[in-house]
């Protein structure tokens, strides 16, 4: 080849060595960019969702039994006793009466009434002889089930004194059947232990109505002086299921029984008398 063939022909083979090293660079430059561009754009996603969610877990939304539930919170606790159950919405029966009573019991009889609670069954063991009036108007009470499904609206504990109060349908310690009548005065000595059963009253045993206390312990502030008692004594629990019963509703907390007095409080959720019976012996 002529020389000056072959130098025409290696300043071809420069220059395309040149174009192609020039297109090599323009798409490393290219990729490089590309790249840079994937992860800086990954960075600005993942400081995005850190702004929006704030390193916090999901929120989850809780379920309602309802639509329209308020959002409010409760005003007043609400504790469920462990072997308690929640009250039905079952309404008592709305009975009332004009006047006590005629006596229809047998007085050399036992009469017990077993009451079925949303927290347990108690078993009320009933002395006639003791309380002749006073059970005559509970065993009558029984039987007409105004006590099915009212409320146990005040339980009250502190040193000395405990008690557990029903009677009424109203769902508070105001009201009664209607009718009141004068029940049997206490020894003066009485002693209310646990498991007495006894009535509550206006300050004398001739205001006894329909209400009722259990007494959860031993409480000498009911007879504060050992020689005043003042509540009718009809009965006492009987069996280990009773008081074990009286102990989880003692366990019970809610709103003040009556506010502004130091009643001890109201059940929230309310526990219920699901039934009394009455079988006699």
């Amino acid at each position: 080849m002529a020389k000056g063939g072959y130098q025409r022909q290696r300043l071809q083979q420069k220059k395309e060595a040149e174009r192609k090293a020039r297109k090599r660079a323009r798409r490393q430059k290219q990729f490089i960019q590309w790249t840079v561009g994937v992860v800086v754009l990954g960075l600005l996603v993942g400081i995005t969702l850190v702004a929006t969610l704030g390193g916090k877990k999901k929120p989850v939304a809780n379920p309602s039994t309802s639509p329209s539930a308020s959002t409010t919170p409760s005003p007043t606790p609400y504790y469920l006793i462990r072997g308690c159950t929640k009250p039905s919405s079952a309404k008592p029966n709305g009975k009332h009466y004009s006047k006590a009573p005629p006596m229809t019991i047998d007085k050399t009889k036992t009469y017990v009434i077993t009451m079925k609670t949303t927290c347990g069954t108690m078993v009320w063991k009933l002395d006639a002889k003791l309380a002749p009036a006073t059970v005559n108007s509970m065993v009558f009470l029984a039987k007409q089930h105004y006590f099915d499904n009212t409320t146990l609206p005040r339980v009250q504990v502190a040193t000395g004194f405990g008690i557990i109060q029903g009677g009424t349908q109203s769902g508070t310690i105001s009201g009664g059947a209607g009718y009141s009548y004068a029940g049997e005065k206490p020894a003066p000595a009485t002693k209310y232990t646990r498991g007495t059963l006894a009535m509550a009253n206006s300050g004398d045993p001739s205001s006894n109505g329909s209400q009722f206390f259990i007494v959860t312990v031993d409480s000498p502030n009911l007879n504060p002086d050992g020689k005043s008692a003042n509540y009718t004594v009809f009965g006492h629990l009987f069996a280990s299921e009773s008081f074990a019963t009286i102990d989880r509703i003692a366990k019970a907390q809610g709103p003040p029984a009556e506010a502004g007095q130091d009643l001890g409080i109201s059940p929230n959720p309310a526990i219920k008398i699901i039934s009394a019976t009455v079988t006699v012996q």
